[in-house]
Order: C-alpha cells, then sequence, then structure tokens
C-alpha cells in the first residue's frame, strides 16, 4: 500500500499526469477553443518541469537554431521596409514556445503517453462521424458548431478519383499517426489472446478513423503502416526475400501512381489551389531573387493567385519557411529532421525504431502540404521523436513494443 502511494506521488508520475494532460488537451481541442486549457496545461507541464528537473543544456542551442532565424529574417524585413503583421509575427514566436519543453525531453516517454489520447481522439472523431450521418439536420449543425470554434473539427465532401466522400477529423490528426502505429505493431506482435482482440478492436477503430478523413494523405496511412509493421518480418522470412523486391518494387510503382492520380485529379478545388501557389511562388522569387537568401520576413504577405488575393501563408509549408526565412531556414530544418539522423543507425536492430522513424517521416511529408510543422498540434510528434531518441540514446529498454 504504502509503495503504490508513493508510485502515485513520485516525480515520474506527476511529471507524466501533466504532460499527458497537454497531450489530452492538444488531441481533444486542437484550436483552444471549447475548453481553453491548452495555454493553462502547457504552464503546469513547464512549471513543475522547472521546479523539479535540471534542464539539458543541450537543447538550448536547438531553441536558438528556431528562434535566430525568425528575429534576423524581421530585422532584415524591417530595414527592406516591408509591411510586417505584428499578430502574424507574435504568432510565430508563440508556435515554437512547446518547444521549450525539448529542456527536459529525456525524462518522458512521450511515445507512451500519446497511446491512450490517440486511441480516445480515434474513437471520438468516429462517434462524431456517425452522429453526422444520422441525419442532414444534425451534419450541419455540427458544421456551424465546428466552424463557430475554429473548425476543431474539419468536415468536407470532396471527389477522390471520382467518388464523392463526406470526409471528417480532427485538427490533431497528425498526432493520431502515433496511435495508428503502436496499435498496428501491437496487433501483430502482442501475445495473450484478449490482448490479441483488444488490439484488433483498436486496429478497427484506427483504420475506419483514417478512412473517414476524407483526405489523400491520411486515407493511404493505413496501407503505408501496415507495410511498416510487415517490412521487417518479411525479410527475415527466407522464401518471402525472394518475392520481397519484386513485389515492393511493384507495390512502390502502384502507390506512386495513385498519389499522382489523386495529385493531378481534374476538379478537385485543393489542387487547383495548390498549384496555383506554387506559380505565386515562382513569380515572387523572380521578382525578388534576394527573399532566396534572407527571405521576405516573418508576419509578411505575398499575392497568390491559389486565393487571388494576398496572403501571409499557404499550406506549402516548406516553400513558407523558404519565403519568409530564405537560406535562414536550415538551422530551422536541421532541428527538425535531427531526429531522423540519430535514430537512422537503429532503425535495423529494432523493428519498434524503424516504425517511429518511419511515423516521423511521414509527419515531416504531411506537413509540407499542410500548416502543421510550426503548430502546437505538430510540435507534440516532434517532442515525440526527441523523447524517443533520447531513449535510444541512453541504451534504455523500448518498452513501447512491448505489450
Amino acid at each position: 500500500m504504502t509503495d503504490s502511494i508513493q508510485y502515485i506521488f513520485s516525480q515520474k508520475t506527476i511529471g507524466n499526469f501533466f504532460f499527458s494532460l497537454l497531450i489530452w488537451v492538444i488531441i481533444l481541442d486542437p484550436t483552444n477553443s471549447v475548453l481553453h486549457l491548452k495555454d493553462l496545461a502547457f504552464l503546469m507541464l513547464m512549471g513543475y518541469c522547472i521546479i523539479t528537473y535540471k534542464p539539458d543544456r543541450e537543447y538550448f542551442i536547438h531553441l536558438l537554431l528556431l528562434i535566430a532565424p525568425i528575429t534576423l529574417s524581421y530585422i532584415i524585413a524591417e530595414m527592406q521596409q516591408s509591411v510586417v503583421d505584428y499578430d502574424i509575427l507574435q504568432a510565430r514566436y508563440k508556435s515554437l514556445v512547446p518547444l521549450v519543453l525539448l529542456l527536459w525531453i529525456r525524462h518522458f516517454d512521450v511515445v507512451r503517453l500519446m497511446i491512450i489520447p490517440t486511441c480516445a481522439g480515434a474513437l471520438f472523431i468516429v462517434i462524431l462521424y456517425a452522429v453526422a450521418c444520422s441525419s442532414e439536420l444534425v451534419e450541419y449543425a455540427m458544421y456551424l458548431y465546428f466552424k463557430e470554434h475554429l473548425e476543431m473539427v474539419m468536415m468536407s465532401k470532396r471527389y477522390i478519383l471520382g467518388f464523392e466522400i463526406f470526409g471528417m477529423y480532427l485538427k490533431s490528426f497528425i498526432d493520431l499517426i502515433v496511435g495508428l502505429f503502436v496499435i498496428y505493431y501491437r496487433t501483430f506482435n502482442s501475445t495473450g489472446k484478449m490482448k490479441r482482440i483488444g488490439y484488433i478492436l483498436l486496429f478497427v477503430l484506427f483504420t475506419i478513423a483514417f478512412f473517414m478523413s476524407g483526405t489523400r494523405s491520411t486515407m493511404l496511412l493505413p496501407f503505408f503502416m501496415l507495410g511498416v509493421v510487415f517490412f521487417d518480418r518479411i525479410t527475415k522470412t527466407r522464401r518471402m526475400k525472394y518475392f520481397l523486391y519484386p513485389a515492393l518494387a511493384i507495390f512502390a510503382i502502384a502507390f506512386v501512381m495513385l498519389v499522382l492520380m489523386l495529385a493531378s485529379e481534374q476538379g478537385e478545388k485543393s489542387n487547383t489551389i495548390k498549384f496555383a501557389h506554387l506559380s505565386s511562388y515562382a513569380q515572387l522569387f523572380t521578382d525578388n531573387p534576394q527573399y532566396l537568401l534572407w527571405g521576405q520576413g516573418p508576419g509578411t504577405w505575398f499575392y497568390s493567385s491559389g486565393f487571388g488575393a494576398m496572403a501571409f501563408e499557404t499550406e506549402w509549408t516548406y516553400m513558407e519557411l523558404l519565403r519568409n526565412y530564405g537560406l535562414l531556414c536550415l538551422p530551422m530544418l536541421y532541428v527538425y529532421v535531427l531526429p531522423l539522423f540519430r535514430l537512422w543507425p537503429h532503425i535495423r536492430t529494432n523493428n519498434f525504431t524503424f516504425g517511429i522513424f518511419c511515423t516521423y517521416f511521414c509527419y515531416l511529408l504531411i506537413a509540407g502540404t499542410n500548416p502543421l510543422l510550426m503548430s502546437s498540434t505538430g510540435i507534440i510528434m516532434v517532442l515525440m521523436a526527441y523523447s524517443y531518441t533520447e531513449k535510444v540514446k541512453n541504451s534504455s529498454p523500448l518498452t513501447q513494443q512491448n505489450d
């Protein structure tokens, strides 16, 4: 009894509680428009970390590499007499604040902490989808409610390969990728009949949730994750090796063809807008080649033919980094891709590490066409990746792969 009480009130347990609270809030209320707890949850977690743990000085450099390009580009923008929206500039700094948690990230197992909240997020969106489909009136009422709350849940009807699809997903859907991989992995690697049944049910839940999203990238993720889970098992089977690489080549070609078909599908409004953005970027850099060096500056605007108006941001995240910061964005990109380089030497020795590597790589790809790289929902993925690299670096047991 005494041991149980000591565990409940231990530093690790209390810290995990505060971090879990932040994850729950970000996943279920990504726009902070319903519960209004995101800032409070973050401050509680950071305050506890400051009081309890010693910061890791290594990550001060990472924070500097993120803040310096924004500051330098802003100074240059003022010197160029560019029009800067200071609210947007402030939002740029604020979006990076959660990464301060990198200073204490080695004390947290973020992958494990994300499993239950992501399962809850998948269940939440499946229930909402079923309710929305029950009546057109209910669907419209839900649409108006979410519209008033900064579209915390996205609802849309779009055509994919000629079929109309009603899609619905949380704005924090990118974070559910972690749960998708972990549940898929445990479904095929768990022991015990009851555990296997439970993971199969969660497997079905996540698959339905991703298919219901209605977006091309997320609908393809379950197939990709299945390939990640089965890849190592197939390569270790002697006879399957003779068929793996030809089959993999055929699958890769088919997958790329499908992606190209979806990306170039006629009549898809989002595709038309995205390609129009690219032509506007090309025109901007042609007229102002100096922006490729130091950027136009954070909080600045440019004309986008995709919107047919002035815009301060588009869905092309990496193009936005180049436009805002020029080559000064390279230190920022270094911080984001560093976990991949740290995990790379270990992906052949541990199946779960290979899956986390692919999961984070998917996040970086999806963030390239969605404004997720510098937002609280996306930064949780960055914290997850660094948390896992700390476990690998410290040669800790990778307990996430166990039941």
